[in-house]
């Protein structure tokens, strides 16, 4: 009976609810995603973009409560969506350059103050919405099935919001495409609602002719190729006869020189495992650019790998910008999460390289725990060598010392070579081996320095060791970050 009440405006205020609630989550993910580039990929900043994020809810939902009670219009309600659209129209213009002056705040005062000024305001206008909805409703519903029937569509658009954003529109469009999708549902619906009492809002909707002027993101002249894809932001920089491979924030993940030969960074130390085992058969966890692979080629040319890599524009850009060959009959790649495709390979391994990042210098947590290095062991062969590249620039290298204090849990022998600029290079091997041992078959090799910065580490009893349950990976490596910009 409740539905036959309702008619065609009811039906309208419920539609209204329910876009209203997709377009919220739709900002939401968005904002992660936008904020990548200036303020790292971590659980930090998806935690403080989401605090004040439900802040500018809460207030909104007051704030419809109370205009409710004095106005409680039809027009109250789509006043508030277009000026949401509103807002996101003036953002959508001028975001890039807003982040980038933000970006030198950092993760925590940077993320608030973008969230405050970029997604508070328009989030907190369409968090009106539902109260507003509610009372209108009430009219032709009781006051408990009108509120339940809101907030329940609210809810299901919310849902709508996220799978189109997670699954359709950012892996297929981009961040600043949702972004303007989502500012043009928001203006065609304030329109929409408000077109019979007001038509003069129709000379809102040239506005939509603005979305498409919105300027790109500027980025270094060096810059030859961006993209973007569920995973990362991607960036291709040539500087001179080097190129750089960034994900995300301003952290090179690969180094490569046109013309060939050692780059300097960590990734030339990956050249050392075919010395230090004997190897035909490795894995590659973490391909990036494919500078893993090229290094230990430089001693093992006749070494096989199986290669994992989450996302595959950067296995795009490998191909097309770091020499990665897709036809190479001893380069065998895979597309798939790390752990997931450990967990379902059959394979034996006398090499493995272990070097992931989401894009800026935070380990994804489940790749570095006692689970994660028992489930790689059970792969990999009697003699057989584990590579892990880490960064910890700190003096008191608490993340070196609980991932190797991890490592030590599995494997009976742990050596690290520390560089330059916080890199350092774990050597996990399956049988013991000392580091006099290993010192002496690095002797002549044709790398040079190959055994500087080579000790045996012993972290101290009480050093945490990293498990599913519990492995504070980013509590850790924020801690590192802040004491380095101090």
């Amino acid at each position: 009976m409740d539905r036959l009440k309702l008619g065609a405006r009811g039906v309208l205020w419920l539609v209204t609810s329910t876009v209203a609630g997709a377009v919220i989550m739709g900002l939401e993910l968005a904002a992660f995603r936008l904020y990548a580039p200036y303020f790292g990929y971590s659980i930090y900043v998806w935690g403080t973009m989401i605090s004040v994020v439900m802040g500018a809810l809460a207030v909104g939902y007051a704030l419809g409560g109370w205009i409710a009670d004095r106005d409680g219009g039809e027009r109250s309600v789509y006043y508030a969506i277009l000026a949401s659209a509103l807002y996101q129209l003036v953002i959508i213009l001028t975001v890039h350059a807003l982040l980038q002056s933000l970006s030198a705040a950092g993760d925590f005062v940077g993320t608030v103050a973008a969230t405050l000024i970029i997604f508070a305001p328009p989030m907190l206008a369409l968090a009106t919405v539902p109260p507003l909805v509610t009372l209108l409703l009430v009219r032709s519903l009781r006051v408990g099935a009108a509120a339940g029937m809101v907030y329940a569509l609210s809810t299901m658009g919310s849902i709508a919001g996220i799978l189109a954003t997670s699954f359709w529109l950012v892996p297929h469009f981009g961040t600043m495409m949702t972004l303007e999708v989502i500012c043009a549902v928001s203006l065609l619906l304030g329109i929409f609602g408000l077109v019979a009492a007001r038509p003069a809002v129709l000379a809102s909707l040239p506005l939509l002719l603005a979305l498409p002027l919105a300027p790109g993101a500027r980025y270094p002249t060096d810059t030859v190729e961006v993209a973007e894809s569920p995973y990362n932001f991607l960036r291709v920089a040539r500087r001179g006869e080097v190129l750089v491979l960034f994900l995300n924030a301003d952290a090179a993940q690969t180094v490569r020189l046109e013309a060939g030969g050692r780059t300097g960074y960590y990734y030339d130390d990956f050249a050392l495992g075919p010395l230090l085992v004997e190897a035909r058969h490795a894995l590659v966890l973490g391909l990036g650019g494919g500078g893993s692979i090229g290094a230990a080629r430089s001693t093992a040319p006749g070494l096989e790998f199986e290669a994992v890599e989450i996302d595959s524009k950067v296995i795009d850009a490998a191909v097309h910008w770091f020499g990665l060959r897709l036809n190479d009959p001893l380069t065998h790649i895979h597309v798939a999460d790390a752990r997931r495709w450990v967990a379902g390979d059959i394979g034996r391994y006398d090499l493995v390289q272990l070097d992931v990042y989401q894009g800026s210098p935070y380990i994804p947590f489940y790749l570095v725990t006692t689970e994660f290095f028992s489930l790689l062991r059970m792969r990999m062969a009697n003699d057989s060598l584990l590579m892990m590249n880490l960064f910890d620039v700190s003096e008191a290298q608490d993340l070196l010392l609980a991932t190797v204090a991890t490592l030590r849990t599995v494997f009976p022998a742990v050596i690290v070579k520390s560089g330059f600029r916080g890199s350092h290079m774990l050597f996990a091997f399956t049988r013991t081996r000392s580091l006099e041992s290993a010192r002496r078959q690095l002797q002549g090799a044709p790398i040079p320095g190959a055994t500087i910065g080579m000790r045996e580490l012993i972290p101290p009893a009480a050093t945490r060791i990293f498990t599913d349950d519990l492995a504070p990976i980013e509590q850790m490596t924020r801690r590192m970050l802040f004491g380095l910009r101090r």
